[in-house]
Order: structure tokens, then sequence, then C-alpha cells
């Protein structure tokens, strides 16, 4: 059960995937974590489908964004932030 802090911060993280704004790390993490709570806000699936998306564009652009700034190091043991969402059907 999310508290009421909570639930305003994944309401303000759908509501920058409907404006199709940049996400931070917190937000994608409170979307990918709290999707059972997204499912029952009452949205249509056209609506769910769009976060999905918006928030996996926005968690591969993180993802791409460190990869390019990090050292080769970094780079070998670098992987998506996707994987361990894989079998929601996020793509990796």
């Amino acid at each position: 059960m999310l508290s009421k802090s909570q639930f305003e911060k994944l309401n303000i993280a759908v509501g920058k995937c409907f404006a199709k704004s940049q996400l931070n790390e917190e937000d994608i993490q409170m979307l990918l974590n709290y999707e059972d709570e997204v499912l029952n806000m009452g949205l249509t699936m056209d609506q769910i489908r769009l976060i999905k998306l918006w928030c996996q564009r926005e968690c591969q652009r993180s993802w791409a964004q460190s990869y390019m700034t990090g050292s080769s190091e970094d780079r070998q043991q670098h992987c998506s932030p996707y994987s361990k969402y894989s079998y929601r059907g996020y793509r990796t």
C-alpha cells in the first residue's frame, strides 16, 4: 500500500509520461516497482502502454547517457537496467 506522498510521486511520474518529459531515476524506479498501482489507476490500456513505452525509452536514455560518460572498465560491466524487468514484457 502506498502512502499519500508516494502516491503523489507516482501521479507526477505518470503525468511526466503523458507530457513526454524526462524522467529521473526515482521516477523510473517508482513506475517499475509500483506497476500494479498504475494498472489500478483507472487508465485505459493505450494509456498504460504509453506509460510503459515512455518509461522504457527514458530508462534506455539514462542508461546510454551513463554508458557514454563512464570509463571503459564500467562499460564492460554495464548491462541494461531493464534486464531485471524483462519478465514483465519490457524489451532489453
